[in-house]
């Protein structure tokens, strides 16, 4: 069997509930439960179009990321420039600002969040 599509993604987190709070206010996702139990607390984000991104808390992370570049998480937007110049005026770091891709197909921008992953927004449209 091989894969056929990526439909969630995992952010652990010593602080889950701070972090998800940032990813809403941020990229906009909709918060669609929290546990908050004693073996498996976090929240499940999602955003409209589909996918799922579980912020959990794991005992073995703490602080920051330390190797932030070994992966990439992509949101699509709708608009890479708007939604670069709204993050931006909510003080988000950006490692990359907004640039056309070299395949000239995409538009894309790359930031860090709170706890210092890198991830990316992606768009057809500048």
């Amino acid at each position: 069997m091989k894969a056929k599509l990526i439909k969630r993604f995992f952010i652990w987190s010593e602080k889950p509930f701070e972090l998800a709070k940032w990813y809403e206010e941020m990229l906009g996702l909709k918060r669609d439960f929290e546990l908050n139990l004693p073996d498996d607390t976090g929240v499940s984000l999602s955003a409209p179009q589909g996918g799922l991104i579980w912020i959990g808390y794991h005992d073995k992370v703490k602080g920051k990321n330390k190797d932030p570049y070994r992966f990439m998480v992509s949101f699509v937007v709708d608009s890479v420039k708007e939604v670069y110049e709204e993050m931006k005026k909510n003080k988000v770091k950006f490692v990359a600002k907004p640039f056309l891709t070299p395949t000239k197909d995409k538009y894309c921008a790359t930031f860090m969040d709170p706890e210092g992953n890198v991830m990316q927004i992606f768009s057809d449209n500048p």
